[in-house]
């Protein structure tokens, strides 16, 4: 088995019988010219783009980029979660794609002879993927936020990994495109929470090598420039594995274009053997971050700025932000003001009226004064507003990183609340009548183990980042802010 980097959260897998593509993010930027590639990724090669199969973890742009999949040869055999509710099926038609599986949770596929991979989906619209043949296994742990006892479970069903590739730095905007009345409101989560989940992860599931991954990104638009400084990188998670080893695990510091590969030549020939190609000058990328960062901005300046100029001449429609808005809050379950009692602020950078969220009413309204009580104020490019909108994806804005929010005094859990009630929107999950189909209802029998350890985060439950992410979105206002 040879698995070559891609960037971010791209790898291609080679066995002597087939090829997988995963979350081909290949070149380019997304999220609105705000996420770029670090290090930059090579030119997509010839065989990367006529995969035999390919797996899309998840529908969002950094895993499922548009540009990227309109250049692969549609004969592949594209492969996806079976999610309770989602898109991805349909817009994957939509681009040409005729061959497409949903694979159900925890269900191994074979590919060939020999090679079966696994999808195990957590949360709404996210998935980990386990290759696995005669001698090696991977773990694409990707950006999914795994309970430990989930890791527990996969390392007693397939053993430890061979290779574990886990994501290490932010992946959306909370806290660093914060600021709050209280500072404690920007405590929940931290830099150290995350480089302490990845060494968790390693020490539970104890994989030969570890490699820091799925975070491989620099920030170069204006908007969210400032976010580079807050980016972890994989030198800093070998720090923390190098002052707190794992007895077996060695840490990979990779990048795009390089390869892992683990080869054996059949029972009775002698053990496997594992190497590491390395082919990017990655240490540099690292050493000398700020200098590349703004090598890497000039030279994204001239696309940067077309994009600039064409924003400048989108206005949002007032009426169709106000109807899609209204759409939403009246999606929600009745009484959800009972817990939900300030209103959320949604506005255009630069301006002085404001949407008003009202949980009490499900209304919303435009107003050039707002109210004096709320919960969070969310302001954000005109344009991205637009497009968001157009696109039904107002919940990316979080990811983008081209935003930022003011925080009320008690209000980050309904500010919380917020975003995580409008992805379920956006994703189909919301009015709850939606839910009541045999599709949702077999997702859910499956992962009911998941499910019910939701239910105890939200009771006040708190453990590693998987568990506190979960408890985030459905805290109540009343339940002060808690650190484990």
């Amino acid at each position: 088995m040879r698995v070559t980097i891609l960037g971010h959260a791209g790898l291609f897998v080679e066995s002597e019988a087939t090829t997988i593509l995963v979350d081909p993010w290949l070149f380019g930027s997304c999220y609105w010219r705000s996420w770029w590639h670090y290090p930059p990724s090579p030119s997509p090669a010839d065989e990367w783009l006529s995969p035999s199969y390919l797996y899309l973890s998840h529908h969002h742009f950094d895993h499922f980029h548009y540009p990227s999949l309109r250049r692969i040869d549609k004969s592949s055999h594209v492969l996806i979660p079976y999610f309770g509710n989602d898109v991805m099926p349909e817009e994957l038609a939509r681009l040409g794609f005729s061959t497409i599986t949903e694979i159900r949770h925890g269900t191994p596929l074979e590919l060939a002879p020999g090679l079966e991979v696994t999808s195990f989906q957590y949360g709404f619209d996210d998935s980990a993927l386990v290759v696995a043949d005669h001698d090696a296994v991977v773990f694409d742990l990707n950006d999914c936020k795994i309970r430990p006892a989930d890791l527990e479970r996969l390392r007693r069903r397939f053993g430890s990994p061979d290779l574990m590739a886990k994501s290490h730095s932010w992946a959306q905007g909370y806290p660093n495109c914060y600021s709050a009345d209280n500072p404690t409101d920007l405590t929940l989560l931290s830099r150290s929470d995350y480089i302490a989940d990845f060494v968790a992860s390693v020490r539970t599931l104890r994989p030969r090598y570890a490699l820091p991954f799925a975070s491989m990104v620099c920030f170069l638009h204006p908007d969210s420039w400032p976010r580079n400084a807050d980016v972890i990188t994989p030198p800093e998670i070998a720090d923390a594995l190098a002052e707190s080893p794992v007895p077996g695990t060695e840490v990979l510091v990779l990048g795009p274009g390089d390869t892992w590969e683990h080869r054996s030549d059949g029972p009775g020939a002698g053990p496997a053997t594992t190497s590491v190609i390395r082919r990017a000058d990655v240490a540099d990328y690292y050493a000398a971050r700020h200098e590349r960062l703004e090598a890497l901005r000039v030279q994204a300046s001239p696309a940067i700025d077309r994009s600039l100029a064409e924003e400048a001449t989108e206005v949002p429609d007032v009426a169709t932000v106000t109807d899609y808005l209204d759409r939403f809050l009246h999606a929600l379950p009745l009484g959800i003001g009972v817990v939900l009692r300030r209103p959320v602020l949604l506005r255009i950078i630069g301006e002085r009226a404001c949407w008003v969220l009202d949980w009490r009413t499900r209304r919303a309204e435009r107003v050039e004064a707002p109210p004096v009580t709320f919960a969070s104020c969310v302001e954000l490019p005109a344009a991205v507003l637009a497009r968001a909108i157009r696109d039904r994806i107002l919940h990316f804005v979080h990811i983008s990183m081209r935003f930022r929010t003011h925080v009320r005094e008690g209000g980050i859990s309904i500010d919380f609340a917020f975003w995580s009630l409008l992805a379920m929107w956006e994703l189909g999950y919301l009015p709850l009548r939606r839910l009541v189909n045999r599709r949702f209802v077999s997702v859910a029998w499956r992962r009911r183990a998941e499910l019910l350890a939701l239910a105890g985060a939200a009771l006040g439950q708190r453990g590693p980042l998987a568990a506190r992410m979960a408890s985030r979105f459905i805290a109540s206002e009343e339940r002060p802010a808690r650190r484990s």
